[in-house]
């Protein structure tokens, strides 16, 4: 049997949040609450609070200015943890604090047994499963998965500056994936060594990322010779 559906109150300015589609994908009512019809956000089953970070706690301060005994607070701040939530869960909320790591995967953090199972059964419903963390570790997840962006956006740059060269896009993508398969350096100096890559490279932004991620990858590889090298050059 299908758990009853709620009615999701949705506060915030960050569009591209995942939860609420997500809620709405499976029955739930979502609507949009601003400050003009925050009085009445005592009337929805859960109130889910889907902000940037510029605004993030005054949009906390806003919905827990109006909770009712019962009522499930879920924010969707990787960066922070539940304690943010302390004024809603005095006032009688159910607190869940739940940062997407991807589509399938949730850090959850509650107050309480009941806000633990609670965030089981929604995300279950979602297809996705859930790990608890302290607020260190958030943290570190959103460290990392800022990192993993920048990856993937130095993915892209890597494209570019081979499309610039092939003129073609598609095989640029094909390249650049198969890159990975490549398990050492070239040698520093001489004809084609990083050196001389390097100093190809006539974008400085692109030039300055492409000698620290080398460096980066040395040190991960113990690779001394190539560490050694972008040090120096940092250094200039």
């Amino acid at each position: 049997m299908q758990a009853p559906r709620m009615r999701v109150g949705v506060f915030g300015d960050d569009d591209s949040d995942p939860l609420p589609d997500l809620l709405r994908s499976v029955g739930h009512e979502v609507i949009h609450m601003t400050d003009e019809n925050a009085p009445d956000a005592t009337e929805p089953d859960m109130l889910v609070i889907a902000a940037h970070e510029e605004t993030f706690r005054s949009h906390v301060e806003i919905v827990a200015g109006g909770v009712r005994r019962g009522q499930i607070i879920l924010h969707t701040s990787l960066a922070h943890g539940v304690q943010i939530l302390d004024d809603a869960e005095t006032a009688g909320g159910v607190v869940i604090a739940a940062g997407q790591l991807s589509p399938t995967r949730w850090a959850v953090a509650t107050a309480d047994e009941l806000g633990h199972t609670i965030a089981e059964l929604l995300f279950g419903e979602l297809g996705a499963s859930i790990i608890t963390v302290t607020d260190q570790q958030r943290l570190q997840l959103a460290a990392a998965i800022t990192y993993a962006n920048a990856l993937a956006f130095l993915r892209r740059d890597a494209v570019k500056l081979l499309d610039g060269v092939l003129d073609n896009v598609e095989e640029s993508h094909d390249i650049v994936d198969r890159a990975s398969l490549f398990t050492r350096f070239p040698d520093v100096a001489g004809s084609g060594g990083l050196q001389e890559q390097w100093r190809s490279i006539q974008d400085p932004g692109r030039a300055r990322a492409f000698r620290q991620t080398v460096r980066r990858a040395a040190e991960l590889t113990t690779v001394d010779d190539v560490e050694l090298w972008a040090i120096q050059e940092d250094k200039l």
